[in-house]
């Protein structure tokens, strides 16, 4: 007959304990499991929702300006309640405004690209393409029904990403004298760009990326060479 002595109850209760607790972990990693499925099905709805508004915001755009679209307009054409939109955004200009943040966040890793080759032709290639890439929504953002400061912003953006290499190139020149060719040569770009998109980009991404390669470099060649 076998005899409970203290040390048995001891060795007993401890793996009773240990039993009770491997219990509760495993209880709470199974409900981690259905936390993190639930997670995941937040955010597809959340994904879902904002691309909802954003491409009932672009289908409104070729109707009327941005300042004239209303957040019932906005939601009865996406069938979405206001409530959850003022979830996400404050007004149809700040939902513009997160498509433009995002326009400029794809570019700004190609502007990186860019310092790093240091090649004109890599750069203009990089937003040549995006623009072939997504003609509808960039012949939006360029009409006058979009956003008239995106224009701004792409330029001061692009400054921000390019001066630190050329202030590099040319420590010799003052940063003012420095804004100033980076402003010519961009607004020069934007207007050529932006007369592809008015006429219908008739001219091909290689005849465009061609000619702002050609205008920016025989701008910049001389003044970043010190010549």
């Amino acid at each position: 007959m076998y005899v409970y002595t203290t040390t048995t109850k001891i060795v007993f209760l401890v793996v009773i304990e240990h039993f009770s607790l491997f219990c509760k972990l495993s209880f709470l990693y199974d409900f981690k499991g259905v936390f993190d499925m639930v997670e995941k099905k937040t955010d597809r709805r959340i994904l879902k929702t904002k691309r909802a508004l954003r491409e009932s915001l672009l289908y409104l755009l070729k109707e009327q300006p941005i300042q004239k679209i209303s957040v019932s307009r906005l939601c009865e054409k996406s069938d979405i309640n206001r409530s959850t939109f003022y979830t996400y955004y404050s007004s149809p200009m700040d939902l513009l405004e997160s498509i433009e943040d995002e326009i400029l966040n794809t570019l700004e890793e190609d502007m990186i690209q860019f310092e790093k080759e240091n090649s004109i032709s890599q750069l203009m290639n990089s937003i040549i393409f995006y623009i072939s890439e997504h003609k509808q929504l960039v012949r939006l953002l360029f009409s006058d029904h979009g956003d008239p400061g995106f224009q701004n912003k792409l330029l001061l953006a692009t400054q921000h990403w390019t001066m630190p290499m050329w202030q590099s190139r040319r420590p010799d020149y003052d940063a003012e004298a420095l804004s100033s060719l980076h402003i010519y040569i961009v607004s020069g770009c934007m207007a050529v760009i932006r007369q592809w998109i008015t006429d219908g980009f008739q001219e091909s991404e290689e005849e465009v990326s061609s000619l702002l390669e050609k205008l920016s470099a025989s701008t910049s060649a001389g003044f970043l060479q010190g010549k």
